[in-house]
């Protein structure tokens, strides 16, 4: 092989790189416990929608039980917003969630009217469940890689649950057994990976009322998910059952997840998005080439549903990741869901008043039956335009994260310089020892510590330009020297000190003033901050 054989091997590896791995720095076991925990509501979920699907759209909205779930959704996803966003052990409220879904379970056994009480508890348990690991979710990621991760998650456990789904067919007493499991996974996997919110991250200078009023932007795709909610309504209305073909739909559903996680990421929120927009807008104005109903819903529903999860889940947790809004993590993504679920009602409603218009008299009404067909890739071209008039929230500034590191330093409480890496070596002179400049930062967070009086950690210094990151283990101090304040680098050096101190645990437990050990840390650096 030459040299440019060579070169260009090592582009299409970066190429790749760059698109689906980049960024992607979390655990195995936290990649493993939030996959498990997606498995389980993945599970339930499907379940509660294929009983669901068995109501047409006026079922659910006008007969007893169908309109019970509906009530039981809503009043779920409230409840949830003003919840969850209150709990500090979010990880030990997963555990109290998830088996009261088994409970409901145990009552859709009993069938008849029982089934209203275990649809109505697994709704409850499932709904939060999913907002719960959502701000766990949120907490683990960031702008750079919340897409993609997201993506990989969802694509991994709809697999999973679609073969366990087969596996059981249906029985009932089979699920139980199958979430069992993954429940007790789930706990065995929690009791080394938990996360437990701050007094600090759980205040406000503001309420969710003033953040929601206060932005432009956050109104403005509030509106397009109010939009999504009435077109796909007004679809499910159009041909009453959800007939499709698996074969076109699974395959269409999974991969769309990846795709639109590897879009957000790589090419931001707003592009993806109105990328999106346009996919469904093409089916909706060549739906004439699908003479059989069954493609077509397949490839809507397949295209549609991913899309607008993907985006819903990625952008309400974009928005919640502010000094003000992380308090209400819950809240956003609630407030997401149910813009979107009355946008979904209102679709069935305004599609069954005016069928019962036309069908009482259907000469005068003509009109009717293509206005509600034409109106809604009239919106999606309307809301296409309107996405270009907001704000991108992945800002070049924090994809170019890299450009903005002048130096990294690892030190422990004696002040005692364990690792340095300088980003920018031949832009620096007359820069004082790593032992010095350790020592000025221990004696910075000890001086603040004095004054304030309180345990509180110093989590950044911002001096003319300058922003220098802190993050605490149990043995060391990292300190990371940039350019920019970018939340991405704090959630990147914390990321990094705790592998620092997993990877190099008995050198700090036994160290006796050895630094070389820790040499090898430039793996973890090359992982975290290329």
């Amino acid at each position: 092989m030459d040299i440019d054989e060579l070169l260009g091997e090592y582009t299409k590896i970066f190429r790749f790189r760059r698109l689906f791995i980049r960024d992607l720095s979390i655990t195995r076991r936290g990649f493993l416990y939030f996959l498990i925990s997606f498995v389980f509501c993945t599970i339930s979920l499907n379940y509660i929608v294929v009983f669901i699907l068995e109501f047409n759209p006026q079922e659910l909205l006008f007969n007893g039980l169908g309109s019970t779930l509906v009530m039981a959704i809503f009043l779920t996803i409230v409840i949830a917003g003003f919840t969850v966003d209150k709990v500090k052990n979010r990880v030990n409220f997963l555990l109290i969630c998830a088996p009261i879904t088994l409970v409901g379970l145990v009552f859709i056994l009993f069938g008849d009217w029982f089934n209203l009480i275990g649809f109505s508890l697994m709704i409850l348990s499932t709904g939060f469940f999913i907002i719960d690991l959502l701000t766990i979710y949120i907490h683990e990621s960031n702008i750079l890689n919340r897409g993609r991760l997201l993506g990989y998650l969802f694509f991994t456990a709809f697999i999973i649950s679609h073969l366990i789904m087969i596996f059981t067919y249906g029985n009932t007493f089979l699920v139980i057994i199958v979430e069992s499991a993954l429940l007790i996974l789930i706990y065995y996997i929690s009791k080394r990976y938990n996360y437990k919110e701050t007094n600090e991250r759980l205040t406000s200078t503001k309420s969710f009322f003033q953040i929601l009023t206060g932005s432009y932007h956050i109104l403005g795709y509030l509106l397009v998910f109010l939009i999504f909610g009435y077109i796909l309504g007004n679809a499910f209305s159009t041909y009453g059952e959800l007939n499709i073909s698996p074969f076109i739909f699974v395959p269409l559903f999974m991969f769309l997840f990846i795709i639109i996680g590897v879009g957000l990421d790589n090419f931001g929120r707003k592009w993806t998005f109105g990328a999106g927009l346009l996919l469904i807008s093409s089916i909706f104005l060549f739906a004439s080439i699908f003479q059989n109903a069954i493609i077509y819903n397949s490839i809507f529903f397949g295209g549609s549903i991913p899309i607008i999860f993907m985006i819903l889940f990625t952008l309400s947790a974009d928005f919640s990741t502010e000094r003000n809004t992380i308090k209400y993590r819950a809240k956003m993504i609630c407030t997401f869901l149910l813009v979107f679920m009355m946008g979904l009602i209102a679709g069935v409603l305004i599609h069954y008043v005016f069928n019962q218009v036309y069908t009482s008299n259907p000469i005068y009404f003509y009109w009717i039956p293509p206005y509600l067909q034409g109106l809604s890739p009239f919106l999606l071209i309307a809301t296409l335009v309107w996405i270009n008039t907001l704000p991108e929230i992945l800002s070049y500034k924090e994809a170019d994260w890299a450009d903005s590191l002048i130096s990294l330093y690892v030190f422990n409480s004696s002040a005692i310089c364990l690792y340095t890496k300088d980003f920018k070596p031949d832009k620096k002179t007359n820069i004082p020892s790593e032992d010095l400049i350790t020592g000025g930062f221990t004696g910075i967070i000890g001086l603040i510590s004095e004054i304030t009086n309180q345990n509180k950690n110093l989590n950044i210094i911002d001096k003319e330009g300058v922003k220098i990151y802190f993050s605490y283990g149990k043995s060391v101090i990292s300190a990371l020297i940039s350019t920019k304040y970018l939340p991405v680098l704090s959630k990147k050096l914390d990321i990094f000190t705790r592998s620092f101190e997993r990877q190099f645990e008995y050198e700090l437990v036994n160290f006796t003033g050895k630094i070389n050990p820790f040499y090898t840390a430039k793996k973890l650096v090359y992982r975290y901050f290329k």
